[in-house]
């Protein structure tokens, strides 16, 4: 059991590590839509798929050893990886109009992600209160995943079946780097920035990624929006 969890975990960290750098090949050096960008696309769909299969192995160790708070919040991070993996490359086979399954498969992803959240805060307000722990990050992604509340009840009134394909996906890409980068700071990289961060700055490379990924969500969808609208007017 333990050899298995420690070539679980080495292989989870290295092809983890590798889909770090590989994210920012399509994302920034490639040609959107062109056939590095698709080959180079498709390895860190692969990458990330791995990684999170992998993280949900390791939360099931967690589980079974006790360490309860590595689980539920490594358990988190592999939920809001799923998703925007799983999204943003689904809707590659939708770009006119996304069928119904696909659009209840991501509502019931949405749904999943909002109680898992409020469970967390849950759980956070829990050992706040009852253990004496203070775990911020449980509020803080706790709350983040709760801010889509909004746009999910928004949807179930009435459902986008023609929602901007290259928007969703770029948009799904960029949230897995953020859930990927998150992961890295918060366990990997947690050693290593503890002596250059101290006390609540050690938050701060945590909620970086998502900031960063937040402004660049935006950046594009203007960005893509514009040229969308460009094309109509000519």
């Amino acid at each position: 059991m333990e050899i298995v969890s420690k070539i679980l975990l080495g292989s989870h960290i290295f092809f983890g590590s590798i889909s770090l750098i590989v994210f920012w090949l399509p994302a920034i050096f490639t040609k959107k839509g062109g056939e590095w960008h698709n080959k180079i696309g498709r390895i860190y769909v692969w990458l990330m798929w791995f990684v999170v299969i992998s993280a949900a192995l390791l939360c099931i160790k967690n589980v079974i050893v006790g360490t309860y708070n590595s689980a539920i919040f490594l358990g988190f991070l592999t939920l809001i990886t799923a998703h925007p993996i799983w999204h943003g490359t689904a809707i590659l086979n939708y770009k006119k109009e996304q069928p119904q399954s696909f659009i209840t498969m991501h509502m019931v992803f949405r749904a999943i992600i909002f109680l898992a959240s409020l469970g967390l805060i849950t759980y956070g307000a829990y050992l706040h209160f009852f253990q004496g722990e203070m775990h911020p990050l449980f509020f803080i992604f706790g709350i983040l995943g709760g801010t889509d509340l909004p746009s999910w009840i928004k949807e179930l009134k009435s459902p986008i079946k023609n929602a901007n394909w290259l928007i969703e996906h770029l948009s799904g890409m960029i949230i897995s780097g953020i859930a990927a980068y998150t992961a890295f700071f918060a366990f990997g990289g947690r050693a290593m920035l503890g002596k250059i961060l101290t006390g609540y700055w050690q938050i701060l490379p945590w909620i970086l990624p998502t900031i960063i990924g937040v402004i660049a969500i935006k950046y594009q969808k203007k960005k893509y929006e514009k040229k969308k609208s460009t094309v109509v007017v000519n």
